[in-house]
């Protein structure tokens, strides 16, 4: 299972690695795939904190300033950075992604998209209850 989850991972680069890349730099599209793998992992940490926020009943994720929340995003795409290009983990399974059995391709990419797709729904239904359990009212406009 640990297993099939880092395929995933790195599943996830090649899929942000590949987006619309024959134009871009190597270097570029390397940027693109962390940062996909990051999206995802940012979605997930939200959702975690909206949810111990409704289970200890305090406001703190929101009252985070700006900057820290920027702080976190950086942490986030440096470490993925680290390991999905520096140390090539990323670049050596996109490399060999083409050679994986088709059948393999297909249930990684299908997984991953899966994956993205649970994560946000999962968020905005996490968003739901955080504003019915502290009794926010959205403001309608813009």
């Amino acid at each position: 299972m640990l297993g099939f989850l880092k395929e995933l991972y790195l599943t996830g680069f090649t899929l942000g690695f590949r987006f619309s890349g024959s134009s871009w730099s190597s270097r570029m599209n390397s940027g693109k795939g962390v940062a996909c793998v990051a999206v995802i992992e940012w979605i997930m940490l939200v959702t975690i904190g909206m949810w111990i926020d409704i289970c200890l009943g305090t406001k703190f994720f929101f009252g985070v300033d700006r900057w820290t929340i920027r702080l976190v995003c950086l942490a986030l795409y440096i470490a993925n950075y680290y390991v999905l290009v520096f140390r090539g983990h990323g670049i050596t399974f996109e490399q060999g992604f083409s050679h994986l059995k088709k059948s393999k391709q297909v249930r990684l990419k299908v997984g991953s998209g899966t994956l993205f797709l649970v994560a946000m729904a999962f968020f905005f239904y996490t968003v739901s209850a955080y504003h019915r359990y502290f009794h926010i009212i959205p403001k309608h406009g813009f």
